[in-house]
């Protein structure tokens, strides 16, 4: 099941829920590309803007689970700028819970169902309603039992 596990990533990697992700504060001086960063700074990642970055993804606007797979694609690879649950030691604690939960939620689906578009009122729109935490806009679908 690695590709499902691809098309999960490159989905937290396209949606990118929550883009700023939290804040954290510079425990010390410390001088990072350039940049001098002094103790007490608030510090912001910008989850979106590395998620959407050419320089790591290439096409970073097209879905393309693949590149989370290994060149074979027998395994799911993490790349270093996949950071949808942050870095570090404030990476998010509930991660292997959430990405275990997604995979068992998305695959039951559509095992069980054949999903299609419902209707045109509201047409599938990649872009996302703006704000501290994003989401898709409006859309409807249908699904179908597969029994």
């Amino acid at each position: 099941m690695p590709y499902t596990e691809a098309i999960i990533c490159e989905v937290l990697r396209l949606g990118s829920v929550a883009p700023l992700g939290a804040m954290n504060k510079a425990l010390y001086d410390r001088d990072f590309n350039g940049f001098r960063i002094t103790k007490g700074t608030t510090v912001i990642g910008n989850m979106f803007s590395i998620h959407r970055n050419p320089k790591y993804w290439g096409d970073p606007e097209n879905f393309r689970p693949e590149r989370f797979l290994s060149p074979n694609g027998e395994k799911l690879r993490n790349p270093p700028h996949f950071v949808a649950f942050q870095v570090g030691r404030r990476e998010c604690l509930g991660e292997n819970f959430a990405l275990d939960s997604l995979f068992l939620f998305i695959t039951a689906i559509f095992q069980n169902f054949h999903i299609t578009q419902y209707s045109n009122e509201y047409p599938l729109d990649l872009e996302s309603v703006p704000g501290i935490a994003r989401g898709p806009k409006p859309f409807y679908v249908r699904a179908e039992s597969r029994t």
